[in-house]
C-alpha cells in the first residue's frame, strides 16, 4: 500500500477541488464531462462503517460560498467534513428531500480544501475560553480572565473599570441616545437580520460593515447600476454560457464557491459545444492556464480594454448589437483603436478576437470582473464598462450568460419576518465620532491595519469596545473586553444561495456538536462559557433594558433557537414546506427541486455616466525604469486569515512570495528564494519578502497572495492571566494590505 502524508492528501485534494487536470474540449471523452472523484467519493467512506458514526448536515462558513457540508460526529466529536449531498452547490445531482438521511450518508458530495480544514477552527488550541478583560493599557495584550456577571456588569452598568476615568455603560449610551456602532464582518443572511434588530433596538445605535465586506457590496452596487435594481451580486451561468470573458475574474483561484463552480466550468469546456474562455489578468493564474488565451494586460489599464472591446463590437457587428447606447458610441469613437490598446500592452487583433466570440455567443455571454478591479483608481468606471458589453449582445441576468443573487427570495422572506416596524440598514463604513463599539467577528484591522489600528486605540473617539469572537484578533487585540463566540460549527444561521447557484431555496446552519435543550431552546457549546453571538447580545440587550431582548414573566430570556425556529419557519411556508420543518433542518436546508428559480430581467440597463468621466488610467510610460507594478491575487485554498491558520491549509503554502518575471529578476540579479525588500514608490512603507521567480508573470509587474502575515489568533503575543501562548507559524508571509487598499501599486524591489 502506497502511504500518502497528510501534507500530500491536502495537496492533492486542493488539485482536485481546483479541476487543474481539465482545460481543453478534447481532453475526456465527451459521454463521460467530469470524472466520478469530482462529484465525491465514488464508494462509501470506510467511516460509515463504523458503528455510532452520525452524520449532521450544515453549511459552511469559511468563505462566502456557502457550501453544504455533511459533518461526521463520532460520539459527540467531529472526525471529518464532507459535502452534503442534498445542497445543490455541493452535489452536481443533489439528493431529493425523500432521501432517508441513512442512505445520504452514504452518498459522495464535494468540499474544496479549505472545508474540510473546519475541523481545525472548531479545534483550534487558541480559542478563548471565558470573557476577557484587558489589564493593562489598550492593545497592550494583557488580558483577564473574568465571569460572564462580572463582564455583563461593567459592561452595561459603565465605571471606572480600568482606573482610568468613567467609561458610560450600555445601559446609559443607549438611554441617552449617544448610540453605539455594531461592526460586523461577513454575515449571512440570518445573522445580519439578527443584528440589525438588535440596532433597531438600541437608540441611536448604527450597523457598520468592515472594509472587505463593503468592497463587496460594492460589486453589487455596480450591477444594480447596469442592470436595474432588481439585480445583485452577479456570476456566469456556468452551465449554459457559451463565452466566458473574465476581467481580474479568476473562478478557479476565487470562486465562491471554488468546487461547484470548477465542477460545472469543466463539464461546459468538455461539452461538444464547449465554452470560449478569456482570461484578462497580468497573472497567469490558474484560470488563466485552463482558459482558450491569457491576455496578460498592463495593471490598470482594464478600462481601455473594455471600452476598445465596445469600440470593436461597434465597429464590426452592430447587426448583432441588442442595445447602442449612443453616448457610449460617441465615447469609443473618440478613441483610436491603437490609442486605446498600446497603454494595455497587447494588440489590437486581440480586441477584435473578443468581440467575435462575444457577437457570436450573444445572450450568452458573461463578461465579469473581480474585486481587484474595483480596488484600481477608476474601479466602478471601469466595472461598469465591463458590465455594458454583456448588455450589448443581449446578456442579461437569466438570458443563459450570467446568474445573479436570488435577491426576490430574500426580501419575500424578509417581508414575513420583519413586518412594518424594520426595514434593512444599509452598511456603514466605522464611524469617526465618538462612540462605542460592539464588533463581531469583524478584523478590520488586518484589512485596513493603519487607519483602523490609530482609530480604536483611541480611547477618546471609541470609550468602549467589546469584541464577540472565539479568538483574539488583531482587531479584538484592541478591544476592552472580549465575549467568547462560537464557530460556525456551534450555531444557528439562514444562508442564501451562492448567484452561480440557478436552483432556488435557502441553506441551514445547525450545531453539529455540543448540547441542545428540546424544551428550552438553550444550546451549551463544547467549551462551557462560550456563546453565539445572538444570546450574547440578547443577554448585554435585556440587562441594558432594550425592547425585545427583555425576559418573559418567568424570567425566561428569549435565545438564539427562538430567534431562528421562526427564521427557519418561515423559510419553508414561502415553499409551503411546514409539515416538513425537522426534516428540511436536519437536510442542511430546503431546496425545491421542481421550483425554478426566479431570475430577475434587465430593467434598465447600459452604462450609467460612463462619459462624464474622463478614463485617465496608468500605462506603460507612468513607471520609472526602476519600478514595478504590484497587483495580489487569491489562492484557491487560502482565502483569509480565518481559515488560513488552519495548519492543514498551511502546510500546502505556509507564506506568500514576491511572484517576478525571470526577466525582471535578471536585471536586478535576483535568484529563485532570494530575499528582496520591497519599497513603496514613495520610500514610506518597506518589507522583506522571499521570491518565487515564474514566467507566468508580465514583465514589469510582481504579485503576491492575499490573506497571509496575520498577527491574531495566536500568531501574535497575548498575555491571559499571566501565561502566554503563541505560534508564529501562524502569522507567516506578509498582508498585502499594510501596503495599501488600492492596487496597482508602484514598487520598487530589491535583492536584499
Amino acid at each position: 500500500m502506497v502511504k500518502i502524508s497528510r501534507r500530500d492528501f491536502v495537496r492533492i485534494a486542493s488539485l482536485m477541488g481546483g479541476v487543474s487536470l481539465f482545460a481543453g474540449c478534447s481532453w475526456l471523452d465527451k459521454e463521460n464531462l467530469v470524472p466520478e472523484f469530482i462529484k465525491g467519493a465514488p464508494a462509501v467512506d470506510p467511516i460509515e462503517t463504523i458503528l455510532g458514526i452520525e452524520t449532521k448536515y450544515t453549511v459552511c462558513a469559511l468563505c462566502p460560498g456557502g457550501c453544504g457540508i455533511g459533518c461526521r460526529i463520532a460520539q459527540g466529536a467531529l472526525v471529518k467534513i464532507g459535502g452534503n449531498p442534498y445542497h445543490p452547490v455541493s452535489a452536481a445531482e443533489p439528493l431529493g428531500f425523500v432521501t432517508p438521511l441513512e442512505k445520504a450518508a452514504k452518498v459522495g458530495a464535494s468540499v474544496c480544501a479549505i472545508g474540510s480544514s473546519g475541523i481545525q477552527t472548531l479545534y483550534d488550541p487558541f480559542r478563548i475560553l471565558k470573557p476577557l478583560k484587558r489589564s493593562g493599557s489598550r492593545g497592550s495584550g494583557k488580558w483577564l480572565a473574568i465571569s460572564w456577571e462580572q463582564a455583563v456588569h461593567e459592561i452595561v452598568g459603565g465605571g471606572n473599570l480600568f482606573g482610568e476615568g468613567k467609561i458610560e455603560g450600555l445601559k446609559n449610551i443607549g438611554a441617552s441616545g449617544s448610540g453605539a456602532t455594531v461592526l460586523a464582518g461577513r454575515t449571512d443572511w440570518g445573522s445580519q437580520l439578527f443584528l440589525e434588530r438588535f440596532v433597531s433596538a438600541f437608540p441611536g445605535a448604527v450597523l457598520a460593515r468592515t472594509d472587505d465586506v463593503l468592497w463587496n457590496n460594492r460589486l453589487g452596487k455596480v450591477a444594480k447600476t447596469v442592470f436595474g435594481p432588481e439585480s445583485g451580486l452577479l456570476d456566469a451561468n456556468y452551465k449554459t454560457a457559451k463565452f466566458l470573458l473574465g476581467f481580474g475574474f479568476t473562478p478557479l483561484d476565487s470562486g465562491k464557491p471554488l468546487v461547484s463552480i470548477a465542477r460545472e466550468l469543466a463539464d461546459s469546456r468538455l461539452k461538444a459545444s464547449c465554452m470560449s474562455w478569456i482570461v484578462v489578468d497580468p497573472r497567469n493564474s490558474t484560470s488563466a492556464s485552463k482558459a482558450d488565451q491569457w491576455v496578460a494586460i498592463v495593471p490598470g489599464t482594464d478600462a481601455r480594454l473594455a471600452l476598445a472591446i465596445a469600440k470593436a463590437l461597434f465597429e464590426k457587428h452592430p447587426g448583432d448589437l441588442k442595445r447602442i447606447d449612443d453616448k457610449l458610441k460617441k465615447l469609443a469613437d473618440s478613441w483610436s483603436m491603437g490609442s486605446l490598446v498600446e497603454p494595455c500592452g497587447i494588440g489590437p487583433e486581440i480586441v477584435y478576437h473578443i468581440a467575435d466570440l462575444m457577437a457570436k455567443a450573444g445572450e450568452r455571454t458573461a463578461a465579469l470582473f473581480g474585486q481587484a478591479i474595483l480596488r484600481q483608481p477608476d474601479g466602478e468606471l471601469t466595472a461598469r464598462l465591463i458590465l455594458s458589453l454583456n448588455s450589448m449582445v443581449g446578456s442579461v441576468p437569466g438570458s443563459g450568460g450570467l446568474l445573479c443573487l436570488n435577491e426576490g427570495l430574500l426580501n419575500e422572506l424578509r417581508k414575513s419576518l420583519t413586518g412594518s416596524g424594520l426595514s434593512k440598514l444599509e452598511p456603514l463604513p466605522l464611524p469617526n465620532e465618538n462612540r462605542s463599539v460592539i464588533l463581531w467577528r469583524a478584523d478590520p484591522v488586518y484589512y485596513t491595519p493603519e487607519v483602523t489600528a490609530k482609530a480604536l486605540s483611541d480611547i477618546k473617539a471609541n470609550p468602549l469596545i467589546v469584541a464577540i469572537d472565539n479568538v483574539i484578533t488583531e482587531t479584538a487585540a484592541l478591544a476592552d473586553y472580549i465575549l467568547p463566540d462560537t464557530t460556525y460549527l456551534e450555531r444557528w444561521d439562514l444562508c442564501a444561495l451562492p448567484p452561480s447557484c440557478d436552483k432556488p431555496g435557502y441553506g441551514f446552519r445547525s450545531p453539529v456538536v455540543g448540547g441542545f435543550n428540546s424544551e428550552s431552546g438553550d444550546y451549551f457549546p463544547i467549551l462551557p462559557e462560550n456563546s453565539t453571538m445572538e444570546d450574547i447580545l440578547i443577554r448585554l440587550g435585556a440587562s441594558s433594558g432594550l425592547p425585545q431582548f427583555e425576559p418573559d414573566n418567568n424570567w425566561k430570556r428569549p435565545n438564539s433557537w427562538g430567534f431562528y425556529r421562526k427564521v427557519f419557519s418561515a423559510s419553508a411556508n414561502i415553499f409551503d414546506q411546514q409539515s416538513f420543518f425537522n426534516e428540511i433542518i436536519q437536510r442542511g436546508g430546503i431546496f425545491p427541486k421542481d421550483t425554478p428559480k426566479a431570475l430577475h430581467k434587465q430593467s434598465n440597463g447600459g452604462v450609467v455616466n460612463v462619459v462624464d468621466q474622463a478614463i485617465s488610467l496608468p500605462s506603460t510610460n507612468s513607471i520609472a525604469k526602476d519600478e514595478l507594478w504590484l497587483v495580489t491575487y487569491t489562492l484557491p485554498f487560502h482565502r483569509s486569515p480565518r481559515s488560513g491558520i488552519n495548519s492543514w491549509l498551511l502546510e500546502i503554502i505556509p507564506e506568500n512570495r514576491l511572484v517576478m518575471n525571470w526577466d525582471d529578476a535578471d536585471k536586478r540579479h535576483i535568484r529563485q528564494g532570494d530575499f528582496v525588500t520591497i519599497q513603496s514608490y514613495d520610500g514610506k512603507a518597506s518589507f522583506r519578502i522571499r521570491i518565487q521567480l515564474a514566467s507566468g508573470i508580465r514583465p514589469g509587474v510582481v504579485a503576491m497572495a492575499k490573506g497571509f502575515g496575520y498577527q491574531g489568533a495566536g500568531a501574535g503575543a497575548s498575555l491571559i492571566d499571566g501565561l502566554s501562548n503563541r505560534d508564529k507559524t501562524r502569522g507567516a508571509g506578509l498582508n498585502t494590505q499594510i501596503l495599501g487598499i488600492e492596487f496597482p501599486l508602484k514598487v520598487k524591489v530589491k535583492k536584499t
